[in-house]
């Protein structure tokens, strides 16, 4: 067995940088969700727990294109005499593929190019492989961001892969050990997070795999029970397999018949020791995943066969290239579940991957519950409950060595929460994670803060300049306020950042505060900015626009598309069509030209009648549009609804909306609905 770094050449839509502005979290940390009353308490237990929007500390990843041009990407190899299977370290440490080296078949869907879009919480995602989801509902915080890599030697001489980061939202390290041993056909994955402080914290992990959809792929879990997406309350429902009230009398176990994109959660019994999901093919092969208890929930995502959905296939690859289903496996019974990660615990379990041939008639067979039990059956002569029991142990064992050769390097955050802990309180990191003290310098992207930790202050710098990355750790937020007892260590920066943790933290009174004497030290675009999106999510319209009012005064022109995107919206909602129609027309063509503000500003040329910038609108394909996202077909219809009211000398009306949606579908380059409206 063999761990090597190496290179993929293929063509993509690079990133292209993030957005400097912090995105606050919802004020309710947690979502209403509700279900069709077929839930038993049980099912409403932590149902919307701890699942609110939450961006911070992180950047929005919101840069990039639909230009495809060649890229090469770095690339981490770990391969036996069976399996080939390829990382992307750079990209949250996405397992690319997993090639079957003796029939050198794909046993994942690869997609043949990088093309993010704007699936997750960060924005950028892009669609194919194995993402490892910690954290955060939406995807991860670190999908496409480096994580660190090291090559290790097991017992038996054997080298494995690790990859490992820290998670700075919820302050928690985690690992991915992968073993591909000689002789063995499938895959090993032991994963292992770590939550060493003093306080519990809500948990997520999904571990989402992309397959190969076909006609007939049809999928397998250990229960036909799952909790449903139920469209007419946008909620769940609790039914069986294989058929479901949303799609009557038709058998969902093939994804393929779900008309619009849809999911479903297969409930995992509690009792199961080692749970599973397998899709079976026409032509005979059978996916297989299985994990220890922990990972005790399976879900299936599907685009469903309508417009939208092949549209997002096309859309996240290259027309005909990018049809995928997900199987997935996370800790609770949906990822609108929540849950609480102890103070001072450790949780890990192994996952196995892998791929057979099967009797096709058997498993595409006209009853499920018989094609289900032979899934199981074969799932469990490949991987047994009680080999996947012992290997946990033996990979459990290999889990806490310190980590080995360096073959990438993640983020900064690791290291300098170790010099924090070093130097504040004497703690170590836990056992296995190695982030090196060189990465650390006096400008990089943690400069600010290494800053304060050594030397006890926020460093000054220019009113102009991006501030550097944003904190929000209770330890940061302690060191922070203490340093600014001191009246030297006062600076606009200083209060910026501050203002910043405790608008997150919800006390916005003290944060208005703060970013008002960060302006009486001197005036800045980013503390005008944060008390105008203070205002605005407060109901106070007017007064949000004041105070960008005051930031046009420093910089007539926005120092970045993310400044200009929220002062037009903000313009847009208070009916202020050609104060945002100018404005935009002084933009620099860079900013003119982003996607989400032509899109925004769409709305002011409609209203005053440029048909024009509107029909060049209509024919443009954007790169960041939101899954399910009805902007710009709300603009269409109402375009065409006016218009229509126009020529007949009506008065425009609700009515003439209506008849547009039945006139008038949306083009395919702008229709990404979801579920076929």
């Amino acid at each position: 067995m063999a761990v090597f770094p190496s290179t993929l050449q293929l063509d993509g839509a690079p990133l292209e940088g993030a957005s400097p502005l912090p995105m606050f979290r919802s004020r309710n940390p947690h979502r209403e969700v509700s279900d069709n009353g077929t839930f038993s308490a049980g099912h409403r237990e932590k149902l919307g727990y701890e699942t609110g929007e939450r961006y911070l500390p992180y950047r929005m990843q919101d840069r990039y294109s639909r230009d495809l041009v060649p890229m090469t990407v770095e690339t981490i190899v770990l391969e036996n005499d069976r399996l080939r299977a390829t990382f992307l370290p750079q990209y949250g440490g996405r397992l690319y593929s997993l090639i079957d080296k003796r029939s050198n078949r794909d046993i994942l869907y690869t997609n043949p190019v990088f093309r993010p879009g704007n699936l997750a919480i960060l924005n950028a995602w892009f669609s194919g492989g194995i993402e490892w989801n910690i954290g955060q509902v939406g995807h991860t915080f670190t999908t496409c961001s480096p994580m660190h890599a090291a090559k290790l030697t097991d017992r038996d001489g054997n080298e494995f892969l690790r990859l490992y980061e820290y998670e700075r939202c919820k302050n928690v390290f985690w690992q991915l050990d992968f073993h591909l041993p000689p002789g063995s056909d499938h895959l090993q994955i032991y994963v292992r997070i770590v939550n060493d402080n003093d306080e519990e914290v809500p948990m997520y992990w999904w571990t989402n795999i992309a397959v190969q959809e076909t006609p007939q792929a049809r999928v397998f879990s250990e229960t036909d029970e799952v909790v449903y997406i139920d469209h007419a309350i946008k909620g769940f429902g609790l039914g069986r397999l294989p058929n479901l009230p949303t799609v009557p009398d038709t058998d969902v176990s093939y994804p393929m018949n779900f008309p619009f994109s849809n999911e479903y959660f297969f409930q995992t019994p509690e009792a199961c020791a080692a749970p599973w999901e397998a899709v079976a093919y026409e032509d005979g092969r059978l996916f297989y995943e299985r994990s220890t208890a922990l990972l005790r929930y399976r879900k299936m995502f599907c685009w469903g066969h309508h417009a939208g959905g092949r549209r997002w296939c096309d859309f996240l690859s290259r027309p005909g290239e990018g049809n995928y289903i997900e199987i997935q496996g996370g800790f609770a019974p949906t990822q609108l579940h929540g849950l609480d990660m102890p103070a001072g615990s450790e949780w890990d379990f192994t996952q196995i991957i892998g791929m057979a041939d099967v009797d096709a008639d058997r498993a595409i067979g006209p009853d499920w519950r018989d094609s289900n039990a032979y899934a199981r059956s074969e799932v469990e002569r490949r991987m047994p409950e009680d080999e996947l029991l012992r290997l946990h142990e033996t990979l459990r064992a290999e889990g806490t060595k310190t980590t080995g050769q360096p073959l990438f390097h993640g983020s900064v955050w690791g290291a300098l929460e170790r010099r924090r802990r070093e130097k504040l309180n004497g703690r170590s990191l836990p056992q296995g994670f190695d982030f090196p003290l060189s990465a650390l310098n006096a400008e990089g992207e943690g400069a600010d803060w290494l800053t304060l930790l050594e030397e006890g202050r926020m460093p000054e710098r220019g009113a102009g300049e991006q501030p550097k990355a944003w904190m929000v750790q209770d330890e940061w937020l302690a060191l922070l306020q203490g340093s600014l007892k001191t009246q030297e260590n006062e600076s606009w920066n200083a209060y910026l950042h501050l203002g910043v943790m405790l608008y997150e933290r919800g006390r916005e009174d003290e944060a208005l505060a703060v970013w008002e004497t960060s302006l009486r030290l001197k005036p800045s675009v980013w503390a005008y900015r944060n008390l105008a999106e203070a205002m605005r999510r407060s109901g106070r319209r007017r007064d949000a626009l004041f105070y960008w009012r005051e930031a046009l005064t420093l910089a007539p022109v926005l120092p970045d598309q993310a400044l200009s995107e929220e002062y037009i919206r903000l313009l847009i909602e208070d009916g202020r069509y050609e104060e945002a129609w100018s404005f935009y027309n002084r933009l620099p063509d860079k900013q003119k030209a982003a996607d989400r503000i032509r899109i925004i500003v769409g709305a002011a040329a409609l209203e005053l009648d440029n048909e024009a910038f509107i029909n060049r609108l209509f024919l443009q394909e954007f790169a960041v549009i939101r899954e399910g996202e009805l902007l710009i077909i709300e603009l269409w219809y109402k375009y065409h609804a006016r218009k229509m009211a126009r020529d007949r000398g009506e008065p425009f009306a609700e009515s003439h909306i209506e008849e547009a949606k039945l006139r008038f579908p949306p083009p395919n380059n702008i229709d990404f609905r979801i579920i076929g409206e």
